[in-house]
C-alpha cells in the first residue's frame, strides 16, 4: 500500500512541477510592448478610461503643503501627473522611479502632481517620498466621484499621465517611458 501511496504523490509531484513551469515559462517568456492593453511580463494591463490625446480633466484637489490643484494648473507649459495605491506593491516599488524621472522637470514640482490613494502609514510614506518633486494630493481609497483619479478615468495603479503645453494628456506605462526634458539651468 505505501508503494502505491509514493507513486502517486510521486505522480502528482511531477506534474505540479511541469504546471508550475509551464505558468513560469507564461509569465515571462511575454514581456510586450509597453503600450496601453499589451501584455506586460504576462499580465494584462488594463486602459485608463481617457485616451491619449484628451484634454485634461476638469478636477479640484488639496495638497496638503500646496493647497488648491486644478485644471488651471496645467495651462500653459508641460506637466506630470502620477497616481500611486497605498495597497498596490508595483507603487511602492515604482514611486522613486518617478521621483528621479521627475526630479527635473521644467517648472519643478509646480508642474508635477502626485496623487496618492489610500490611508495609513504606507500612504504617509508614499506622500513623503513624493513631496520633494510634485504637488501631492491624497485621496481616500475606493472609487471618489470628483477625485483626481476618478476625473482622469485611472484604472491602472500606478499610472503616469503627461500634459503636453497643448493640455491634451498622454498615457505611460512605466516612470522611464516620461519625456521629462531636464529643466535649462
Amino acid at each position: 500500500m505505501s508503494t502505491v501511496f509514493t507513486v502517486v504523490i510521486g505522480c502528482l509531484s511531477v506534474f505540479n512541477l511541469l504546471l508550475t513551469l509551464a505558468l513560469a515559462r507564461k509569465v515571462t517568456g511575454n514581456p510586450g510592448h509597453g503600450s496601453h492593453g499589451d501584455i506586460v511580463k504576462g499580465v494584462s494591463i488594463p486602459e485608463n478610461r481617457i485616451p491619449d490625446g484628451t484634454p485634461v480633466p476638469e478636477f479640484r484637489a488639496v495638497s496638503r503643503q500646496d493647497g488648491p490643484v486644478s485644471r488651471a494648473d496645467f495651462s500653459g507649459g508641460r506637466a506630470v501627473v502620477g497616481f500611486f495605491s497605498a495597497s498596490c506593491g508595483p507603487c511602492l516599488e515604482q514611486a522613486p522611479d518617478f521621483v528621479k524621472a521627475v526630479t527635473d522637470h521644467p517648472g519643478g514640482r509646480d508642474r508635477v502632481v502626485a496623487v496618492v490613494k489610500g490611508g495609513g502609514a504606507v500612504a504617509e510614506e508614499l506622500a513623503a517620498m513624493l513631496a520633494p518633486v510634485a504637488k501631492v494630493v491624497v485621496e481616500p481609497a475606493g472609487v471618489v466621484e470628483g477625485s483626481v483619479a476618478e476625473s482622469f478615468g485611472v484604472v491602472r495603479w500606478p499610472s503616469y499621465v503627461e500634459v503636453g503645453a497643448d493640455g491634451r494628456i498622454t498615457n505611460r506605462l512605466l516612470p522611464g517611458e516620461l519625456d521629462v526634458q531636464p529643466a535649462v539651468r
